[in-house]
């Protein structure tokens, strides 16, 4: 049985260190170094991008799958800095997040040529649609198909696509996409981790089942069959959680805030 206070005490203890959010190149470099060092992490290449780049992921850990994969969209960069944090977690020994009986598949950056300033600093801004790299099943780009190529060889349980809405140049309440849904129990723990930040669910999204801030991503129509999300979910759970950007929270409460939902969300969901 998982122990959620410890383990969110952990992230918190580890997110303390963030200052900032990093960059795609950043990111790419930190795992690409942590690989060399620690044999406990094993690197992966897939098919290049459209850049020309491999795309590599990182497997930690036996046991059934968990998929993450970052930078999926241009801007969205919080989830880079998330799954650094949580793979020092996974690596030190001394943590209980590293004794969670799963596989861990991360991909540092999904959608390198679409991230601003060649991938070396962040920027806020709005993406085209031609840029969703999860929205063109019917005509998909490099690194669509490598993202499909990684989730068909481990079959995830669960895919959290680190999406966010922290590139928004205005604050965006969170909200939460899930396919399927989950319990009212975890809707109502999440939003609870949100409240503790002084956040508010969007009340654009209101589930008959989950509440205000979470939607069936199901509820999206016949564009979902072109979404690699209703691919991962024939495989198990995928859920995405649009963090904000604004009201003063700082890079190491993002941290915190989406790695915490991601902890209970696999509590919730196979505990």
């Amino acid at each position: 049985m998982m122990d959620m206070n410890k383990m969110i005490s952990e992230i918190k203890s580890f997110a303390k260190g963030v200052d900032d959010i990093l960059s795609p190149v950043e990111v790419i470099e930190w795992f690409e170094n942590i690989a060399k060092e620690n044999n406990k992490i094993k690197e992966e290449i897939y098919n290049k991008d459209e850049t020309g780049r491999d795309i590599k992921c990182y497997v930690i850990g036996k046991g059934e799958t968990i998929l993450l994969y970052a930078f999926p969209d241009p801007g969205e960069a919080v989830g880079g800095t998330s799954i650094k944090v949580l793979t020092q977690l996974l690596l030190d020994e001394q943590s209980s997040i590293s004794k969670m009986p799963y596989r861990f598949v991360i991909v540092p950056c999904l959608n390198f040529l679409d991230q601003p300033n060649n991938g070396v600093k962040n920027e806020r801004l709005q993406k085209t649609r031609a840029q969703e790299v999860d929205w063109c099943l019917s005509d998909p780009r490099l690194e669509t198909r490598a993202i499909i190529k990684i989730a068909k060889k481990y079959e995830p349980k669960l895919t959290f696509p680190l999406h966010d809405e922290w590139h928004s140049k205005e604050y965006v309440d969170p909200y939460l996409g899930v396919d399927p849904v989950i319990s009212k129990k975890l809707a109502t723990e999440i939003t609870e981790i949100f409240a503790g930040y002084d956040m508010e669910m969007n009340s654009e999204y209101d589930d008959p089942e989950m509440g205000k801030g979470f939607f069936n991503m199901k509820s999206i129509g016949p564009e979902y069959k072109n979404c690699t999300f209703s691919l991962f979910a024939k495989m198990g759970h995928v859920f995405v959680c649009e963090v904000p950007y604004g009201k003063n929270l700082k890079a190491a409460s993002l941290v915190e805030i989406q790695l915490s939902v991601f902890i209970s969300f696999i509590n919730g969901v196979f505990n």
